[in-house]
């Protein structure tokens, strides 16, 4: 649900309301839970012991209750006290209004994972998906199996954007977005290597900025950020690299590379995986300029949410117990 349901649903909700909030306000509710205490009781001495409170003030209290619901509620007979139809009316709605604002305090403390059946997402790139979603679902699938969770590319225009409306609940970036709406902590940093045919001849073991800069470049990025990275890598060297084509996601580029002298920089923790093509072979190359922090993101509207805190817990256990 966005915040744009979440306000229409609000907006709705107050419509229906018979009485205004502020009117609402002017009720002292806390006769409702002396109410429910009589009701269990029949009697006011004995409400009043429940409540922590003297008889003569549970007294009172019943008297306020008649007037502000305008029925007697509780009559007295020869032992005890008997409610009124109007009373035994009351009582299933009472019973319910006070179950649920027992909830709400209780939310937090008494929440369990296991019983989570909720939807959730979580803005997380192509790659990242590769290196963090087979352990993390597994331990999802161990402590809330009924929980529903997303993992998909952060939505446009911006992840700001996104958590701040509700779209996604958490995001795994390889920057921190600045904002004070925002909280991040960082998981690891991300180091780059080379990736390029297993029979290329021209890449050592330890291609130099120069070395690569000979031969034509194959530019993975979605937003840009891993090409500025690249570059300045480049720049820093004293060279530029020949980018023949740029991609958006790392799925095609063994392929694109088999039996040709591209080249591609890509993050040494997805090479087991692109390893796997018999195509390619992946070059670590050593330089803290080809290194970018990947950052946990979340928006202060969900920072005290149970279960949201619980994927921020797991996502954050997962990504640092992983070889990157």
């Amino acid at each position: 649900m966005t915040q744009v349901d979440i306000d229409d649903a609000a907006a709705r909700a107050s419509d229906a309301r018979r009485l205004p909030l502020a009117e609402l306000r002017q009720k002292d509710l806390n006769l409702l839970v002396v109410l429910a205490a009589l009701l269990e009781t029949n009697s006011v001495s004995e409400a009043a012991r429940r409540l922590d409170s003297s008889q003569p003030s549970t007294s009172r209290m019943l008297e306020r209750l008649r007037e502000e619901l305008g029925d007697p509620l509780l009559i007295k007979s020869a032992l005890k006290m008997l409610p009124t139809r109007r009373a035994q009316e009351l009582r299933p709605a009472l019973e319910a209004a006070l179950r649920t604002i027992e909830s709400i305090y209780t939310q937090i403390e008494h929440y369990d994972p296991a019983q989570e059946t909720g939807s959730y997402a979580i803005g997380i790139n192509d790659s990242l998906q590769a290196l963090i979603a087979p352990a993390f679902l597994a331990e999802l699938r161990r402590v809330a199996p009924r929980a529903r969770v997303r993992l998909h590319p952060v939505p446009l225009p911006s992840g700001l954007s996104a958590m701040t409306s509700g779209a996604i609940d958490a995001m795994v970036a390889f920057y921190p977005v600045e904002s004070d709406a925002l909280r991040s902590e960082l998981l690891f940093h991300a180091q780059f290597g080379c990736l390029c045919d297993a029979g290329n001849t021209r890449l050592r073991d330890a291609p130099s900025a120069a070395d690569l800069a000979a031969l034509p470049c194959l530019d993975i990025s979605q937003f840009g950020v891993i090409t500025r990275m690249v570059d300045r890598y480049f720049t820093g060297h004293g060279v530029q690299r020949m980018v023949d084509c740029t991609l958006t996601s790392y799925l095609a580029v063994a392929d694109a590379i088999t039996g040709t002298d591209l080249y591609a920089m890509v993050p040494r923790y997805l090479a087991p995986v692109l390893c796997r093509h018999p195509g390619v072979r992946f070059i670590a190359i050593d330089d803290p300029a080809l290194s970018l922090p990947v950052h946990l993101c979340w928006h202060n509207n969900v920072h005290s949410h149970p279960f949201v805190s619980l994927l921020r817990t797991m996502l954050t256990s997962v990504a640092r117990g992983l070889a990157v």
